[in-house]
């Protein structure tokens, strides 16, 4: 016998999981989620909210180093890592509440337990405090999420060894950081650290760090990277780790020997599908674990839905959010599918990266003939009010017709202007259109304008 009955149940409190809900409980559905840690996922607790509460302190301390050029007289920074952590601490509580607060409004259901599917319409949960509750629900959200992986000769386990949850937990700020891949993630915390004085070295078993971004937004990081003073080994792997007193000796592919006190691995991520009953209720998923789903999120059985990392599509906490929505949609009957073809992105280092649809090469690849506008903020009359100079903005075209097939940003406040692309691509308007859009000066979103006209080589503050 099931002890609640709901229209839906929603397993996993993160970024799909929670938005999904409140969107259902606003379309009138009853709704519950059952989240055995924290809501917000890890998005809001070891992810996107405190690393960006940490990137704000690394933004700040940055400001206050080239504040002479301004003609203010400070002292040189000094971090209070303990104060810093508490602050990034009591954002994520703060967030925490007001999600609580927006469930208590929705009059969403929070079942504080470990869920696993026993049907197709029923979750049993074992209760913090150790109690076994059944749920039925005539539709089933999944947004069980992912976590860190792995990788030999390493032991996340181990003590020193840190995952993305165990580096936002530090008491103390590391004196020298080995980080185990230049993707986002290690390289959003190499930025962080370094500024906040942690000697920092990437080991990258790809030619590039940012291997996912454009080959030109790689290289501008790279370079301001090893200008920052860490240290860059591309095409190499961790071959031995042994820790010897308070230290790591570790020894690279090209022979190489470094010491770190802490070391951070940021690999990738798994999905977190096995143990949640998939296989009882008859889910599908791929051979890596991805539960398999269509554009309206639905799986292999007709009520059940699955959003967010769990699928195995974008690793994006925006992107979870719009596949909950879309499957609380279609749970209340709307004829709604999720569109990837306009999915924007941003990467937090010093200067911001900000991406949407495709690059060059992946637009010749398709076989586009293409136009690309490019505008450098060395040219922009507000980056050089802030200082903030390095970087540029490329936006590429469809040649024939204008169509804007996507950018790609290096540069002060990139994570915001992306969207300014974004929008056009959503709405088809063409190139055309955004160079002849009149933009206030001076700011730096002129310089989307300008990378626009220079499609047409007008853009006027960049030489031919």
């Amino acid at each position: 016998m099931t002890d609640k009955k709901f229209d839906v149940a929603v397993l996993g409190g993160g970024p799909g999981g929670y938005v999904g809900a409140i969107r259902a409980a606003k379309l009138g559905l009853k709704v519950a989620v059952v989240e055995k840690e924290h809501l917000g996922g890890v998005c809001l607790n070891w992810g996107c909210i405190p690393t960006k509460a940490l990137y704000h302190v690394a933004v700040t301390i940055d400001e206050i180093k080239k504040a002479s050029i301004f003609g203010i007289k400070v002292g040189k920074p000094e971090l209070d890592f303990s104060k810093a952590m508490a602050r990034k601490n009591e954002v994520i509580k703060m967030q925490r509440k007001g999600l609580a607060f927006h469930f208590n409004r929705n009059g969403i259901e929070l079942i504080s337990g470990e869920g696993k599917l026993v049907s197709s319409d029923t979750i049993s949960v074992k209760t913090a405090s150790g109690k076994n509750i059944s749920l039925s629900a005539k539709n089933i959200i999944i947004a069980t999420g992912s976590s860190a992986k792995n990788i030999p000769p390493f032991d996340i386990a181990a003590e020193g060894v840190m995952d993305n949850i165990g580096i936002l937990s530090l008491e103390k700020l590391p004196r020298s950081l080995l980080i185990v891949g230049g993707g986002v993630v290690g390289s959003e915390f190499a930025n962080i650290f370094a500024t906040f004085g942690t000697r920092v070295t990437i080991v990258e078993l790809l030619p590039r760090i940012l291997n996912t971004e454009d080959e030109e937004v790689s290289k501008v990081i790279d370079r301001v990277f090893r200008k920052k003073a860490i240290e860059i080994y591309t095409s190499t792997r961790v071959e031995e780790s042994r820790k010897e007193g308070d230290k790591f000796k570790v020894k690279l592919s090209g022979g190489e020997k470094i010491e770190a006190e802490n070391i951070l691995i940021s690999v990738g991520r798994g999905p977190n599908s096995s143990g949640i009953g998939l296989e009882d209720a008859g889910v599908e998923t791929d051979e890596k674990g991805h539960i398999k789903t269509d554009d309206k999120m639905r799986t292999s059985i007709p009520n059940i839905y699955g959003v967010g990392d769990v699928t195995g599509r974008f690793q994006l906490a925006h992107v979870a959010s719009e596949e909950g929505k879309i499957a609380a949609e279609v749970i209340s009957g709307q004829d709604k599918s999720m569109d990837y073809s306009v999915i924007p992105w941003a990467v937090f280092t010093s200067p911001e990266i900000g991406t949407v649809g495709l690059n060059r090469a992946q637009a010749e690849e398709k076989g586009y003939s293409i136009c690309m506008g490019s505008f450098p903020f060395s040219n922009s009359g507000k980056a050089y009010i802030t200082g903030e100079t390095d970087g540029f903005i490329n936006i590429i075209t469809d040649k024939q017709t204008g169509e804007i097939l996507g950018a790609q940003m290096i540069g002060p406040r990139a994570s915001d202007l992306i969207h300014e692309v974004a929008v056009a691509m959503k709405g088809e308007i063409l190139v055309d259109d955004l160079s002849a859009t009149v933009h206030t000066h001076p700011t730096f979103s002129e310089a989307v304008m300008e990378a626009a006209e220079d499609c047409f080589g007008i853009a006027t503050h960049k030489s031919k």
